[in-house]
């Protein structure tokens, strides 16, 4: 009995020191404990088998431990570890540290930082949040690579000099070197890099970058030293400048400042980038060229919201140049665009647009006088409201905008004014099983315009007034037939529209009604036209029928124009009363595929047929897209594309690979105008992705344009990225590299 007293109280003793010895790591005092504690004859405290030391949250672990009480020094003779208050833990030999371990000495230290990273070197001094490592290495990395009988991390920054500042998190780096699968790939003198640790932005260097450029016979260089300041917790400035040096072929420099800002209901960005020769500084050409991107938003008030962004350039096509992946160098146009919207004005759902709007061209072979001005362009609609006596909806549009440029073009006036004001009104109701929907627009329309060509040498200047109404009725008359298809409904479709039938005059220049197509999308709208410049004249019958199950839906739909004067009816290529067809066929589970087609039925002519086939695999995603579009002139073909766009995006496979290419074949031309071959692959802490492009051309003079691009990602040091690669003997391109920001979402989470 005693004896189980004995073992019950061992057990109850043996708990309350487990519960009790993690409140030990907020002692201030130093407490020890071991298998056995002694005494030396100068009085020094051994401690010996599983010995440990706790001091505040801080915690040192070895098999011998001496405490020098004379000078309050802690002597680590064999290897031991260290956990400090911030779940870092360091190992290491033949050291030692004072009372309160925020100074130590040791060998061989081993870092493991609480993010994974890790620090090894051949000794370290730690004073307060200072880490000095002699013969330091650091990397992120936790995967090994084995090379021969040699095991190394993916990759690794070597350092004559590493010291980790633990407080401002920071790393600084003397006679840095990287090695990548433990071949050296670059070194710099001097490198600081953002700690690991890091979660806050903190000013100053990032990596520098080298650029080669191969000119003939000469090689220049040029070298970035971008700066990060953190202007405040709501600012940031990225300044970047570029030298070019070196083979007598460029001394000129490039400064980029990539200001954000974030501010209450909206943000502010900045790019201001130019291009200088300060040799040339005694003449008026040291500043060569300049661009201004700028973007801002910001919500004024419930009611208000302000919108900014535009794009300037001191001459054509210098966006292209300094910004090859921005999607501005690939418009024909620069825009400044000033926008005020307003919602809930008068009403739950009304809205306000008033908008400046500013072009410049952006293509060698356009012309700047013809690029318009838009000063203002006022749009305000004001919301439904319902007629509860007459059981109807209403809304009105009231429009003006006022376009103008230096000079007329031979579709475009000088200057136009127009104020439209556009009423609506909608009433629905059920009736013998159908749904029937009358709709109507009225147009009031007035234009000013000065010099608008009318035929070759005949410009026209005068003010025009147009009313024009709309008027639609459609009916819908869903129905199934439960005895042999109860999950399929079919819904035939008719709609009357009816106009004056006026067609648009030449006298005022169509600046708002582009990109118009004859599509199943706008087929059943009162103006098929896209804005209202030009009207829909068309007096018209369009009839359709559509059915769909949970997984299936198809639609047909065909017009009949009474007379025979439709404006948009002829634009889009219907030469007859009776248009094209037009179909639409798709069917969606795990895998989609759609059928798109437009058929001529008097020339019995397929004039264009789409199809697009997705499918998302185990092994990845797979698109295919058909494109088959022909067009007729007196019985003969003048326009025949046929094209199929395919792509293909792997899963990651081998646990961090993935594959991917895509490519545009032309069946007429018998050629694959372009097509990307790539593979990426990311671990937890390195990531490479090598990618080729190449565009053909069928003519014989024109060579294929070929593009392989390099980047290598480091964790917490960034990616740097190279393209124009593809370099022939008679065609030199430049290569460089491009540092890119830290992006750590991309590699392998743990």
């Amino acid at each position: 009995m005693n004896k189980e007293i004995y073992i019950n109280f061992c057990k109850f003793f043996l708990a309350i020191n487990i519960l009790l010895l993690p409140n030990l790591n907020n002692a201030k005092e130093l407490l020890i404990y071991a298998d056995s504690i002694s005494y030396d004859k100068s009085d020094n405290i051994i401690a010996k088998g599983n010995a440990k030391i706790f001091q505040e949250d801080k915690l040192i672990l070895s098999d011998l431990i001496i405490y020098n009480k004379s000078e309050e020094k802690i002597i680590l003779p064999s290897q031991f570890t260290l956990k400090d208050e911030n779940n870092n833990y360091y190992q290491g030999e033949n050291g030692f540290f004072n009372k309160k371990l925020n100074y130590a000495e040791f060998y061989y230290p081993k870092i493991l930082l609480n993010d994974g990273s890790r620090l090894i070197g051949k000794k370290i001094k730690r004073d307060g949040h200072i880490d000095i490592i002699s013969k330091g290495v650091y990397s992120p990395c936790k995967s090994r690579i084995k090379i021969a009988n040699f095991i190394c991390p993916t990759w690794q920054l070597e350092g004559e000099k590493i010291l980790h500042d633990n407080k401002n998190l920071f790393l600084y780096q003397k006679h840095s070197k990287m090695r990548l699968v433990n071949t050296p790939v670059f070194y710099i003198p001097y490198l600081v890099t953002p700690s690991p640790l890091r979660k806050d932005r903190k000013s100053g260097f990032l990596l520098p970058s080298l650029s080669l450029n191969f000119f003939d016979t000469k090689t220049s260089q040029a070298t970035s030293f971008p700066y990060y300041f953190n202007i405040a917790e709501d600012k940031e400035l990225l300044f970047t400048p570029t030298l070019n040096y070196g083979g007598g072929v460029d001394s000129s420099q490039r400064f980029i400042f990539d200001y954000n800002q974030i501010i209450s209901g909206g943000n502010l960005k900045t790019d201001f980038t130019f291009d200088s020769n300060f040799e040339n500084k005694n003449n008026n050409k040291w500043l060569n060229d300049a661009s201004l991107i700028t973007k801002y938003n910001k919500n004024i008030n419930k009611n208000y919201r302000i919108k900014f962004d535009s794009a300037f350039q001191t001459s054509k096509n210098y966006i292209q140049r300094t910004k090859p992946n921005d999607n501005l160098s690939y418009k024909n146009s620069l825009s400044t665009n000033f926008n005020i919207e307003g919602f809930n004005l008068k009403k739950i759902d009304d809205n306000l647009n008033f908008s400046f709007n500013f072009y410049q061209t952006n293509q060698e072979n356009e012309d700047n006088k013809t690029t318009p001005i838009v000063l203002p362009k006022i749009k305000y609609f004001s919301g439904s409201g319902y007629s509860n006596k007459y059981k109807y909806l209403s809304n009105y549009t009231l429009e003006f905008y006022n376009i103008f440029r230096d000079k007329s073009t031979l579709v475009h006036a000088k200057k136009q004014q127009k104020l439209s004001h556009k009423y609506n009104i909608k009433k629905e109701k059920i009736e013998y099983n159908s749904k029937i929907l009358i709709d109507l627009e009225i147009y009031n329309q007035a234009f000013n315009t000065e010099n608008k060509l009318i035929n070759k040498n005949n410009y026209k200047t005068g003010t025009y007034y147009r009313l024009f109404p709309i008027l639609g009725v459609k009916t819908e008359t869903p129905f199934r037939i439960k005895n042999y298809f109860p999950d399929l409904t079919i819904n035939p479709k008719l709609n009357l529209v009816l106009t004056p039938g006026i067609s648009n005059s030449s006298k005022f220049s169509n600046e708002d009604s582009t990109n118009n197509d004859f599509s199943i999308e706008n087929v059943y709208q009162l103006n098929r036209f896209s804005g209202n410049d030009k009207m829909d004249n068309s007096k018209r019958l369009t009839y359709g029928l559509d059915s769909y199950t949970e997984n299936f839906k198809s639609s047909f739909s065909q017009t009949y124009e009474i007379t025979k004067n439709s404006d948009f009816h002829k634009e889009q290529g219907n030469n007859d009363n009776l248009s094209d067809l037009l179909g639409s066929v798709s069917y969606h589970k795990r895998d989609e595929i759609s059928y798109k087609f437009r058929y001529d039925f008097d020339d019995s002519f397929m004039k264009k047929q789409n199809v697009n086939y997705i499918s998302d695999k185990n092994f990845g995603k797979i698109s295919l897209s058909y494109l088959d579009q022909n067009s007729k002139v007196n019985n003969i073909i003048s326009k025949d594309t046929e094209t199929i766009n395919y792509s293909f995006l792997s899963k990651k496979f081998s646990k961090f690979s993935k594959i991917k290419f895509s490519g545009l074949y032309d069946l007429k031309e018998e050629i694959n105008k372009e097509y990307v071959i790539g593979y990426s692959y990311f671990d937890e802490c390195f990531g490479i992705s090598l990618d080729f492009n190449r565009k053909s051309y069928k003519e014989d003079n024109l060579k294929p344009q070929d593009i392989l691009t390099l980047m290598f990602s480091f964790k917490n040091i960034g990616s740097y990225k190279s393209s124009n690669l593809a370099v022939s003997e008679n065609d030199k391109q430049d290569i460089e590299w491009e540092n890119f920001k830290i992006e750590n979402d991309k590699f392998q989470k743990n």
